[in-house]
């Protein structure tokens, strides 16, 4: 671990294909649990020093935009075009990940958000059915 002074950066963009289709819904949910994966072991008593974001998009018009600060607090924002047609499936989604934080090496960044990555591929789609 690096002092809470020094900071590291992380981005990188992710394909995520999925072996059973995903509805928004699911998507939603993937990606929320996704961030709050990446986001636990990097937390101090719940506080995220720094911020990690994650940006999913179906198309460039229909997307999700996640920050997280906070453990208990994920704050989201949909492009207008996500609410609609709720029901189309997806096969696939790209995902940029942001990670900016202090106290951890670039490398541990990387890992973390490699098995977070990991557990949603293999996954595919949410435990309760979404």
């Amino acid at each position: 671990m690096n002092k809470l002074t020094d900071a590291s950066v992380f981005s990188k963009t992710h394909h995520i294909g999925f072996e059973k289709a995903v509805t928004k819904p699911g998507v939603e949910k993937l990606v929320m649990r996704l961030i709050q994966d990446i986001g636990r072991p990097l937390s101090h008593n719940g506080i995220i020093v720094g911020h990690i974001k994650v940006l999913a998009k179906l198309s460039n018009e229909e997307f999700i935009f996640l920050s997280l600060t906070r453990l208990d607090r994920v704050d989201v924002k949909f492009s207008a075009q996500w609410t609609t047609d709720l029901a189309s499936e997806f096969n696939s989604i790209n995902l940029d990940i942001n990670v900016l934080v202090f106290g951890y090496s670039r490398a541990v960044i990387a890992e973390l958000v490699d098995a977070s990555l990991a557990v949603l591929r293999r996954e595919g789609i949410c435990e309760d059915g979404c």
